[in-house]
């Protein structure tokens, strides 16, 4: 995602703010969010990926039909990417938000 057009779409009073100054928040905030973004992504393996396979496995799914079963796989994990980068938008988006309010630009 394109942070810097966000910012200065949701907040015109930086669009007078050079970019290397915006970008140099951005990586701020990128960096001291990736932990928790991180325990996000391994929350949403946990939480949809393994058990959504796990009830392919133990349905019988892949005994009847082997391509239908890996299509199922492949889209759990594309789904569960899908919610991990949604999550994890959110909350650089939310670490940004934070820093504007503090830099009080």
């Amino acid at each position: 995602m394109n942070y810097l057009n966000w910012l200065q779409k949701t907040h015109p009073e930086l669009n007078e703010i050079s970019n290397e100054t915006i970008n140099s928040h951005i990586d701020k905030a990128k960096s001291d969010t990736e932990l928790f973004r991180e325990f996000i992504k391994v929350l949403g393996s946990l939480f949809f990926i393994i058990p959504f396979n796990l009830y392919l496995y133990i349905s019988g799914i892949q005994a009847s039909n082997s391509s239908l079963y890996w299509l199922l796989v492949v889209a759990s994990i594309a789904v569960g990417g899908f919610i991990g980068l949604y999550c994890e938008q959110k909350v650089i988006k939310k670490r940004l938000k934070k820093i504007i309010q503090l830099k009080a630009f």
